[in-house]
């Protein structure tokens, strides 16, 4: 037919992706081609494929791998669960008053051969321990060490070697907001390399996006919808060029001992906050808190458990909300009293709405654009 005729046009549909990045197409011969011609779109896509291999050292171009779709499995349980990361050990007594899992937040830097948060979380048995993402030399030993003498039944890491040794161990794991999860492939290959129990979804990503993800058999999803949002962690001092510090230069006791909060604000008018924990590297966190109470609404079908930080960290030189008070209003906002599974169709009801609306007073400064705009 003519439609099947071999002409300049239907040549350039099929070579013109050589025109890319890595080649320039700068001409496109047909003179010579006899007017009538046919040849079949096989033929065509095996010249193509030739020609690909020739500007490829002569190795053939391999096609593109179509993956399976990926099986959606349903939450075991109906409901949303709240959980608290604390890192205080005075905040232990904040599980009087909910029923939320507990995480405490270990540190990043030990004395070697510290012992410790073995023995505080042997006889703590109720908190979750919680690995944070950099952990170098003796302070991975040490963490180590924390998860093979306390054997928890279930621990959150943000630190792979972590996760692989509890793995080994036979401990339960989750994946933390560290590891930034934004794919079902991503989850898959966890639970069934090194038998992930769940994972945290990562915060960049919008609703549309963790609407696609699919759950893996017997695998739980968390998120976290209040904490501070980390600009920049350092292992240099953020003092010395904004507030001062006595100490000319950082020493290997700084890492351990100190223990500083500010707020600075740059030619734009921009605040930040700094803040250096005991144990913990100098970081550099947004003015604003990460709050997301929408999602509440709209998946509490995929997500077993939504989290909020309670640590303190980031607040700079602000006031930090009341705890009590933050948990109570996260708990109404997650308590449906029709017990109904909560969806993006199903309104709040008044008392949900009051929740809300007072969580926004109680943290002014706050922001949810990435749940909008994701990545």
């Amino acid at each position: 037919s003519q439609k099947n005729h071999l002409d300049h046009a239907s040549i350039e549909k099929r070579f013109k992706s050589f025109n890319n990045a890595e080649f320039n197409l700068v001409q496109l011969s047909t003179d010579y081609i006899a007017q009538g011609v046919t040849i079949p779109f096989k033929e065509l896509t095996a010249l193509k494929n030739k020609v690909a291999a020739l500007l490829n050292d002569n190795v053939p171009v391999l096609a593109e791998v179509e993956l399976p779709k990926l099986s959606r499995s349903p939450k075991v349980d109906n409901s949303t669960k709240l959980s608290l990361l604390i890192c205080d050990e005075s905040d232990i007594e904040l599980g009087d008053i909910t029923d939320a899992d507990i995480y405490f937040k270990l540190p990043d830097a030990y004395k070697r051969g510290c012992t410790k948060y073995v023995s505080f979380l042997q006889e703590n048995p109720r908190l979750i321990p919680w690995f944070p993402s950099v952990l170098i030399g003796k302070d991975y030993d040490v963490a180590v060490n924390i998860l093979e003498q306390v054997k928890p039944k279930l621990i959150v890491t943000n630190n792979t070697g972590i996760a692989n040794r509890a793995f080994e161990l036979g401990i339960e794991w989750i994946a933390g907001p560290f590891l930034n999860t934004t794919n079902s492939y991503a989850l898959l290959a966890m639970k069934e390399s090194f038998d992930c129990r769940g994972a945290f979804i990562s915060n960049e990503i919008n609703r549309p996006q963790m609407k696609s993800i699919a759950r893996p058999d017997n695998f739980k999803l968390f998120y976290s919808i209040y904490h501070p949002i980390l600009l920049m962690t350092s292992r240099q001092c953020f003092f010395q060029q904004s507030v001062g510090c006595e100490k000319p230069r950082i020493d290997n006791g700084c890492m351990l001992s100190c223990d500083k909060s500010t707020s600075i604000t740059n030619l734009k008018g921009i605040d930040f906050s700094i803040d250096k924990q005991k144990a913990g590297y100098p970081s550099i966190y947004n003015d604003e808190q990460f709050l997301n109470t929408e999602i509440i609404r709209d998946l509490s079908s995929l997500y077993d458990s939504f989290m909020i930080d309670l640590t303190n960290i980031g607040a700079g030189d602000k006031e930090s909300p009341d705890k009590v008070m933050l948990i109570k209003q996260f708990e109404q906002l997650l308590n449906n009293d029709n017990r109904a599974p909560v969806s993006y169709s199903n309104a709040l009801s008044i008392k949900q709405s009051d929740a809300q609306d007072k969580l926004n007073s109680l943290v002014p400064d706050s922001t949810n654009v990435q749940y909008h705009n994701g990545l």
